[in-house]
């Protein structure tokens, strides 16, 4: 029975060893915004804690227009959000949501399937499609899928999302978020050096 748990052990430890890691848009985890062509969305030194823009990435994808960094010095990036362009789109929100099921299709690819789909509204009346514009820029409707644990599947990522967002002044758009490991502990060190919340 020893035997059987001591190879049971290794093979455990062997699986984990051989988990890989994961580079979204072609971002490793330690990777610098300074290297990437990134600007930082604050004043200040090059590579300092904060948030960063970047318009094109190693491994861009010509569905979305720009790219924002979380980045903690010494610690590397806490998570990465890539923002499709905002459109007008119609009331029921036709090519937007046709851009989430892509992206949604994708990510599933990459990630195996959501754990979480989530599609709530705050009222029956803003459950309906007729007014998804409407009710997602009002944030009476939230539409998102969520990926958790996937340290499971990958050595350096927590977790990743895609959100159908909206702006009242500019329409919707679609949000992929992928965050690294440790992205908690590294957000939490952002607040403290920068005093902004983690949602900011």
């Amino acid at each position: 029975m020893e035997a059987f748990l001591g190879l049971l052990a290794a093979i455990i430890a062997n699986t984990m060893a051989i988990q890989p890691n994961l580079a979204p848009f072609g971002i490793a985890q330690d990777a610098r915004p300074s290297a990437l062509g990134c600007e930082p969305l604050a004043e200040g030194p090059a590579d300092t804690t904060g948030q960063y823009v970047c318009r094109k990435l190693p491994g861009a994808d010509p569905l979305y227009e720009e790219y924002i960094l979380a980045f903690v010095d010494g610690v590397g990036v806490c998570n990465l959000t890539a923002v499709t362009p905002y459109r007008a789109d119609d009331d029921e929100g036709h090519l937007t949501r046709r851009i989430f099921a892509d992206v949604t299709a994708r990510m599933t690819k990459e990630l195996g399937e959501p754990d979480e789909k989530v599609d709530v509204a705050h009222t029956p009346a803003a459950g309906s499609d007729l007014l998804l514009k409407h009710t997602i820029t009002a944030e009476e409707r939230q539409i998102f899928n969520q990926w958790n644990h996937l340290q499971r599947r990958f050595q350096n990522l927590q977790s990743a999302s895609v959100v159908l967002a909206g702006d009242e002044g500019y329409g919707l758009a679609v949000y992929s978020t992928y965050r690294f490991a440790g992205n908690d502990e590294c957000m939490r060190r952002m607040e403290q050096t920068t005093g902004l919340s983690p949602d900011q």
